[in-house]
């Protein structure tokens, strides 16, 4: 049987191979990912389900995937299909609401894929039909709870960005007003009842916890219930990590290392290197420290923008350890380069 004509909505099987889908994906399971991406490729073949999975199966697969990698262009190329797709959709009143669904979150992957790699102004053209979807999205959350993962995002952000960046205060104060607790609780209300969208409620729920309420136990539970989830993710691994150390945790990040024993990429290296030298400082093994520090920061560097949170955690390491020598220009000196790569309290110290 096909469905290749109706929506994944009325189709509860469909459903349930998608969850399956991006349970394997994120977990770094991508052979089985890929047998479910295909299996609804054959029953969906003009829906863009298909298209949106197949490019996030890429997007982790290759993580982290920068712009110099050639499988880039297949992610835009496949996440551009998506949003292809769902505009076929908008003129049949039974695929309107997964159309408005699937072309923002096409947009709205790729404008997160040139946002973390330091190139955002290639989001500009997406960004006018993405507000419009969003507040369309407001009024349509209740037929699909998808929408209350964008819906969420916009309520908290619209309130707490201005506040910690006053500067956008002006441009941000022309645009649909939020509300900030609300926001938080239609977000946790998506980490319980969404299926293309729990995972990334989790992860943004941790990072408005570190970034905006500045609350690191609580973003230690949303980050420990993503590497629990998905223990072989590397970004939720360095993610726990890094909350860990900052919390002086060290000996729940030294567990962290023993899972990712064996894993030698770049990315897995960088968060060992941080680590490692973390629990040196604390240890009062200044020069071991110091040289993880520079480790983290050269692979930090290889990797590029992606990397900017634990390429300022080397920095204010450094920082740390010429204060305590009492070299005080060395240690500005690299309080400032933290600086140019996070807006990261917690990291920065203050």
């Amino acid at each position: 049987m096909l469905f290749s004509q109706s929506g994944y909505l009325s189709k509860p099987e469909l459903m349930a191979m998608a969850d399956s889908c991006l349970e394997h994906t994120y977990n770094f399971s991508f052979t089985e990912a890929r047998a479910y991406q295909q299996k609804l490729k054959q029953l969906s073949p003009h829906h863009p389900a298909p298209f949106f999975l197949e490019a996030l199966i890429l997007y982790w697969e290759e993580f982290p995937l920068t712009p110099e990698k050639e499988s880039s262009d297949r992610f835009i190329e496949l996440m551009d299909g998506c949003v292809k797709q769902a505009e076929n959709m908008l003129s049949d009143e039974k695929l309107y609401l997964e159309g408005v669904f699937f072309e923002l979150f096409g947009r709205a992957f790729q404008a997160m894929f040139w946002a973390d790699n330091g190139k955002s102004g290639k989001v500009i053209p997406d960004l006018g039909p993405m507000y419009g979807q969003t507040k369309e999205g407001f009024l349509l959350k209740d037929q699909f709870i998808e929408f209350y993962f964008s819906t969420g995002l916009y309520n908290y952000y619209i309130e707490a960005y201005p506040e910690a960046h006053p500067i956008y205060t002006p441009v941000l104060s022309l645009m649909h007003e939020g509300d900030r607790e609300l926001g938080l609780r239609q977000l946790n209300y998506a980490i319980e009842n969404t299926t293309f969208l729990k995972v990334e409620s989790l992860l943004f729920m941790s990072l408005i916890q570190l970034n905006y309420e500045q609350d690191l136990n609580t973003a230690a539970l949303y980050a420990e219930r993503l590497h629990r989830s998905y223990p072989h993710n590397i970004y939720y691994q360095g993610l726990l990590a890094i909350i860990q150390l900052h919390r002086k945790h060290y000996h729940r990040a030294e567990e962290i290392l023993v899972i990712m024993e064996g894993q030698n990429d770049d990315y897995s290296k960088m968060i060992m290197a941080i680590v490692r030298a973390s629990i040196s400082e604390n240890g009062g093994n200044g020069k071991n420290a110091e040289k993880l520090y520079l480790s983290t920061i050269e692979l930090a560097e290889s990797i590029g923008s992606f990397a900017d949170l634990f390429q300022a955690a080397g920095y204010m390491g450094l920082s740390r350890l010429y204060e305590d020598r009492g070299m005080k220009t060395e240690a500005k000196k690299y309080t400032r380069k933290a600086e140019i790569h996070t807006n990261y309290k917690f990291i920065l110290g203050e």
